[in-house]
Formats: C-alpha cells, structure tokens, sequence
C-alpha cells in the first residue's frame, strides 16, 4: 500500500494560489494578514488535511494547545510517573506537552522556560525546579500560567500540587522505631529544594518525638541520586557509632547506599536496615525488594494538569494547594535491631 504523501505549506499555498509567505503568516495568526485571508487559508488547510483541526482550532482559540513540561532529571524515574500523569489528562484536553530537562541546572531552566514561553504555550509545569531567582520569579508571575509539583516558595502566589511529606516520613519513622532502632540516619536531598528541607524538618521533629539518638549527627546531605547514596555509604562507614537503620530521602540514593554497604561486607537488613521515599518501579524487584514511602507521583501529575487548564480557562480562579497522601510500602530491607 503506498504511503499518502504528506501535506505541505506549499501545497496549501499552491491550493489558495497565494504566496508562501503569506499562506505562512495566515497559519501563524500574525495580523499583518487580512481576516478575510486568514479564514480562506486556514478553510483550505483544513480542507486538504494540512494539520487542519490543530491549525484551525488553535487560531480560532488563541491558544497553541501545547502544554510546557520542565523536570529535573529525565535519568531519574520518579519524573517519568509526574509527566505521564500530566499527559493523562492533556491529552484528554485536546493538548500536546513539551517537554525540557534541566539536569537541575538554574541557567538550563532559566532557558527552557524562555524557549517554551517564546513557543506559546499556553502554560508550564514545574516539576522539582528551581523558584528563588528573580528571572524564573518575573517568568512565573507574566502572562502564562504555571504550576509548580514539589517544590514551592513563599514569594510566588501559584497552584501547587506535593504530597505529605510529613505525614510519609513520620509514618516510617514510627515503623523503624517499633522495630527497635534508636540510632537512624537520614540522607537528605538537594537543601536548597524546598520539598527536600521539608523531607528534613519533618524527620528531625518526628525523631525529637521519638527520642531518637544523635540525630543530627546521622543526617548527611546529599542529592536525589544513586551516586549520592554511594558516597552516604563511605560517611556512615566513617562513624565510630554506625547507625542500626538509614532513611533516604529518595529512593535512588536509597539503592545507591544498598549497594556500597553490600560492597563493604554489610547485609541489609540483617546488619543495617534501610528506608526509601518514592516506591519506584525498580524499589519493588526481587534484587532489591526496598521498604519505602510510596509517593503518588502520577495522580500528583495529574492533579497538577487539572490546576493548570482550569488556570488557562479562568486566569482568576483561587490559587489552589493539594498534598496528597503517602503510603507505608514495606519490604525487605527493614528488620528488627539488634539488641545493644
């Protein structure tokens, strides 16, 4: 069967007998081109199948139905749930994302916002970027709407959509303290995220609560990484009191610091028993069988996708802030102290 040839810019041209240019200018909305002409070319793009409902209905609308998705790590799949719940409903609406990654790096976000802005979006969703620089400040309170997931910050009066941080960290410090551990570690994430310095207030006050021992001393500051929880490893080797269980922030450093005990003679969670917080897809395989906080990464996605296109309709509508619950996930790699 051959393959129908696709529909070009010059062919609607050539349909309307007008000029690439301006059949250019008429698709693009630009007003330089007369009402009268914009209808016509956009009629017959339509109909000789030139993009014609995305073409027409984004004219018509002043909208591009395109959907700006920025995400910190795409390495990191906890990013890949966020945006496929994003995607559940966009696409539902009729909309397409683009997306951007910005390996963390503010100077990556500060350009990726100003290319999906310069693109017409009709909104963004930050997901774990950076919001205490006045670039992404005066971005985030222009014209285009935005939602962040994650992370938030005092200054910027927007939709906002995380889950119980408090609530999952103290659930599983209940969990390890019944189990018979008094000396837990805590492995932080990035300190200038702001879901990360709730991760840590919230083990710091449950552990006061518990009269867990030393604890800032076991807290080491890392990222949201699997080499992060390698090089945690070395730090609590290094202590002359080693903790009996080390709570990650992330389940990647999680499995990072599995690793380099296991490489250092430990057994988890016969020797030391460890704890994440994302419940992954790789935390819940045979080889690794991770005890985890499970965040509902991609209803978060989703809940955040509803906030924006309600924002898109109504650029009035009340801010709104949504946490969604945690869950206890237990496996493997958590087991009852030893006495001592």
């Amino acid at each position: 069967m051959p393959i129908r040839k696709r529909v070009t810019l010059r062919d609607v041209a050539r349909e309307t007998g007008l000029a690439l240019s301006t059949v250019s200018n008429a698709l693009a909305g630009k007003s330089l081109v007369k009402p009268e002409t914009r209808d016509y070319v956009v009629e017959t793009a339509e109909k000789i199948g030139y993009r014609a409902s995305v073409v027409a209905r984004s004219l018509r609308a002043q909208r591009s139905y395109a959907i700006g998705v920025l995400i910190e790590d795409v390495a990191n799949p906890s990013a890949s749930a966020f945006v496929r719940g994003v995607e559940d409903v966009v696409n539902r609406a009729g909309c397409t994302i683009l997306l951007a990654n910005t390996d963390g790096d503010l100077e990556r976000q500060v350009a990726a916002m100003h290319a999906l802005i310069d693109r017409a979006v009709d909104g963004l969703v930050l997901i774990s970027q950076h919001l205490d620089d006045e670039r992404v400040a005066e971005m985030l309170k222009g014209e285009v709407p935005a939602v962040l997931i994650q992370r938030r910050t005092p200054g910027l009066d927007l939709d906002y959509v995380g889950s119980d941080n408090s609530g999952g960290i103290r659930e599983a410090l209940n969990y390890v303290a019944k189990l018979g551990h008094r000396r837990v570690g805590y492995i932080t994430g990035p300190l200038g995220s702001s879901s990360a310095r709730e991760r840590l207030d919230a083990f710091r006050q449950a552990a006061a609560e518990l009269g867990l021992l030393e604890v800032d001393s076991l807290v080491y500051e890392g990222r949201y990484t699997f080499e992060a929880g390698l090089e945690a490893a070395g730090f609590y080797a290094g202590l002359p009191e080693k903790p009996t269980c080390i709570f990650a922030s992330n389940d990647m450093s999680a499995i990072g610091l599995i690793q380099r005990l296991t490489e250092r003679g430990l057994n988890v969670p016969r020797d030391i028993s460890v704890v994440g917080l994302d419940d992954i897809e790789l935390a819940g395989i045979r080889a690794i069988d991770l005890t985890t906080i499970r965040l509902e990464k991609r209803a978060i996605g989703a809940e955040a996708a509803q906030l924006l296109l309600r924002r898109v309709d109504d650029p009035d509508a009340p801010v709104t802030t949504k946490i969604l619950p945690t869950k206890l996930i237990v496996r493997g790699t958590t087991a009852m102290a030893e006495p001592g």
